[in-house]
């Protein structure tokens, strides 16, 4: 993990009777990435296209299918499919088993789907019934007996029908303005949904009386009629129930038909459900065609570039030489390792496992590592969560975060599956940063008596001293200087690994004119501050003679190195000491600024020269082209025209060497214009960041003492000022308060404010000392990871 694995470049050939198997033991391998040789081409326009398409149309059906039986509350026994189980029968099937697929599925599609069509038109009608009779009674609940008589003879006119609960208030205002308020609508609500409206009214006209019919029309859900007279009220009423009770049979029997139908798709086939081992099986199938796309066809012939990581590559020889054993009948693959061009970056690919893969994801989401370039990960799963505890130092809440860490690994759970051993450590880190601090909650623990009171050889054994653990002054001081000291040495590590990334590309330059340089600046500023720093906390210096390290500091780059005040140590030493460090640091400057520019002015020269000799070479050959030309044209005269070519034809080379010689030249020149401001930003970048990249680390201290600022003042107003007065009613009262505080403020935004900084000190001030940040990722051809992301998309 510390470099990506070594990759290599092979071609392979295979006839077109072999590739599909070739393709499918290789999905089977996950140990290769097909490069496209068109990628620019639409997926429609390539020559598998439809496969792609049907693989895609089938899932859909397959997904269909289970929703409507989840919904009907079918899969109560279902459980997923193992993976594992799936990918022991990968030598069971060929090519043609998709048709055979693809056809039980549409024909158990089309029965199933022809059921659920034929239960859904059932459940209607007996929703239609069930309204109709809800709104009989209460029809004749709230108009009486009258209700079936003829309308012809009533005062009034009513409509009835089932309104959606959301269209009520819209509903009521229309009847209102159309009647012009000479109207009364009862509601009566049904469920969350619907309710049943009647709309009584004079009348009115047929025109009015037209106008509300279409209302109605538009906004019931059925159409309902009252009957003429009671008897027919309770002969209607009858009929309803009893098609109500024939539409319940006849759903029942439907859900078991399909029950049945749904059960034929869980019949266990190699180990798995038969829709599960059908879902997986076109999950592959889709990914070989999408692989099988981006080879290039010749005729009967596939013609493919891979990556494959170097240490797999006896793996890639022996599949394709099983094929080729296995189908003596057909010609099998032919691989051939080759350069790759130079065009063609090689992919980075690291082996990664369940605890690894989440400190990568944080390095890759700010950029890929380049090919063999060091990866940052492996330095990141100590340093991010310890910078977080440095921020989030508290015994109390360390603890806590640990405790939910502890929980997420032992029991996996799927919200926090990725993040369970990222927080494990940032709770772990926490927990002992708080024990450094002697921090638990805003109290400070006497664990080993203090040492306040005893004799100057006494030493506090771990931690702060808890007689000094709540003075503000101390802690604040404390951890500034602490901030600054971690800021110096994660700096240190970052410009430490470039160096070893130059070792390893054996770039001897910029080992020389960067890493040596940018070291030397680092530690003659920066770490000359962290060894006063460290030289102070060792040394006792009486309070009124102690030097002031800002002011040492500021000192030393106006003064050339002259201390005024106090000295750190006795003597003169001091001064020379800070002379030498200044003058090291202003020579570092131009050390980083000009060999890259210098060097790529004399590569230029050089080839300058290369060229003017290839010139000259060319006009000296050109003119006894010509000489020997005259001579020829003297003696041979019938040979004029084709000398006269063959002269034209040396003239235009020179001249298309003299253009190119003066592209060249242009090309150079521009070259060294742009490295001369490469190397300016570059250098001005990393002098000036020295000192911001620093300052922000400063975060490290603010952010640890407003943490435990604010959790002293939660603590100090909500517990112990009504202990102090004597309020055992507020303290019941405050303690609720105070714990939800805690956990929303403290444990979930303040921790999250501290990821977030962390997250930041490892992507700008750490990685910028070595991290291009440039690669490509190695996208493994493997049926396995693909699987593996549908079951966790569903899931999700």
């Amino acid at each position: 993990m510390f470099r990506s694995q070594e990759m290599s470049y092979f071609q392979l050939v295979m006839p077109q009777d072999s590739a599909w198997t070739i393709m499918d033991q290789l999905g089977y391998l996950s140990k290769v990435e097909i490069i496209d040789h068109n990628p620019n081409e639409a997926l429609i326009n390539r020559p598998f296209a439809n496969y792609v398409k049907r693989c895609d149309d089938l899932i859909v059906k397959i997904e269909n299918m289970l929703q409507v039986a989840k919904n009907l509350n079918l899969l109560s026994n279902y459980k997923n499919g193992n993976l594992q189980q799936f990918t022991n029968y990968k030598n069971s099937h060929t090519h043609t088993y998709l048709d055979k697929i693809e056809e039980d599925i549409n024909k158990k599609t089309s029965i199933f789907q022809e059921q659920n069509k034929h239960l859904e038109q059932l459940i209607d009608q007996q929703e239609y019934i069930q309204n109709y009779i809800e709104i009989l009674i209460e029809s004749r609940k709230y108009l009486g007996e009258n209700v079936f008589q003829s309308q012809q003879i009533s005062k009034f006119e009513y409509y009835v029908g089932i309104i959606k609960n959301l269209e009520l208030l819209q509903f009521h205002r229309v009847i209102f303005r159309v009647t012009k308020g000479n109207s009364y609508v009862h509601l009566k609500r049904m469920n969350e949904k619907q309710s049943i409206f009647i709309v009584l009214f004079p009348n009115i006209g047929n025109y009015g009386k037209q106008k509300i019919q279409k209302i109605v029309e538009q906004v019931s859900q059925g159409k309902f009629t009252l009957p003429q007279s009671l008897l027919e009220f309770k002969k209607k009423l009858n009929e309803l129930k009893i098609k109500q009770a024939e539409y319940i049979n006849l759903i029942s029997m439907t859900q078991n038909q399909l029950c049945q139908c749904i059960s034929s798709m869980f019949v266990i086939k190699n180990g798995l459900p038969l829709i599960e081992f059908y879902k997986f099986y076109l999950i592959k199938e889709k990914e070989l065609y999408k692989e099988l796309n981006k080879l290039k066809m010749h005729g009967r012939l596939f013609l493919g570039e891979l990556w494959v990581p170097t240490k797999d590559i006896q793996q890639l020889e022996q599949t394709i030489y099983v094929i080729k054993e296995q189908q003596s009948n057909n010609p099998g693959g032919q691989l051939a390792q080759k350069n790759p061009p130079d065009f063609l970056q090689k992919p980075t690919y690291f082996k990664l496992n369940e605890f690894t893969s989440i400190f990568q994801e944080i390095v890759n989401t700010y950029g890929i590592p380049r090919y063999q370039e060091i990866n940052p990960a492996i330095i990141t799963i100590i340093t991010f969560p310890f910078l977080f505890g440095v921020m989030f130092g508290d015994i109390g809440h360390g603890f806590i975060l640990l405790m939910f860490g502890s929980y997420l690994c032992l029991f996996e759970n799927k919200s926090f599956y990725n993040l369970r051993y990222l927080i494990l450590l940032m709770g772990f880190f926490s927990f002992y940063s708080g024990l450094i601090y002697n921090d638990y909650l805003s109290l400070s623990l006497n664990l080993f008596k203090t040492c306040l009171r005893q004799k100057n050889e006494c030493v506090y054994p771990f931690g702060i001293d808890p007689m000094w653990g709540g003075h503000l002054e101390f802690n604040d001081s404390f951890k500034m200087k602490l901030s600054i000291i971690i800021a110096f040495f994660h700096m240190l590590l970052g410009i430490s690994l470039s160096g070893l990334n130059y070792l390893f590309l054996k770039d001897w330059l910029r080992l020389s004119c960067k890493f040596i340089p940018q070291l030397l600046f680092l530690i003659c500023t920066i770490g000359y501050m962290v060894f006063l720093i460290i030289y102070k906390w060792l040394n006792h210096l009486e309070p009124q003679n102690a030097p002031s390290i800002i002011t040492t500091m500021i000192s030393m780059i106006l003064n050339l190195g002259k201390i005024q005040g106090p000295q750190m140590w006795e003597g003169n030493s001091q001064d020379y000491v800070q002379y030498c460090l200044l003058i090291i640091t202003i020579i570092t400057i131009p050390w980083m600024w000009f060999p890259s520019i210098i060097s790529l002015f004399l590569n230029n020269k050089n080839l300058q020269q290369n060229e003017d000799k290839r010139k000259s070479q060319r006009i000296y050959y050109g003119q006894l082209i010509e000489e020997s030309g005259i001579e020829m044209t003297q003696s041979h005269s019938q040979n004029h025209d084709q000398i006269y070519l063959k002269q034209n034809k040396q003239n235009a080379e020179i001249q298309d060497s003299t253009v190119h010689i003066q592209q060249k030249q242009d090309n150079s020149h521009q070259d060294i214009e742009d490295m001369i401001v490469h190397e300016t930003i570059e250098t001005l970048e990393f002098v000036l960041g020295v000192i911001s990249n620093t300052a922000s680390y400063l975060r490290l201290w603010a952010l640890s003492l407003a943490h435990s600022q604010l959790s002293e003042v939660f603590f100090e107003l909500l517990l112990v000022q009504p202990i102090n007065h004597g309020q055992p009613i507020n303290l019941m009262i405050g303690y609720p308060f105070w714990a939800l505080i805690t956990f929303g403020v403290l444990m979930c935004m303040d921790s999250m404010e501290c990821f977030l900084h962390s997250l930041r000190l490892h992507w700008v001030e750490f990685q910028n000392k070595f991290f291009k940040g440039d690669g490509i990722q190695f996208n493994v051809y493997s049926f396995r990871d693909r699987i593996k992301d549908s079951i966790n998309q569903q899931l999700k």
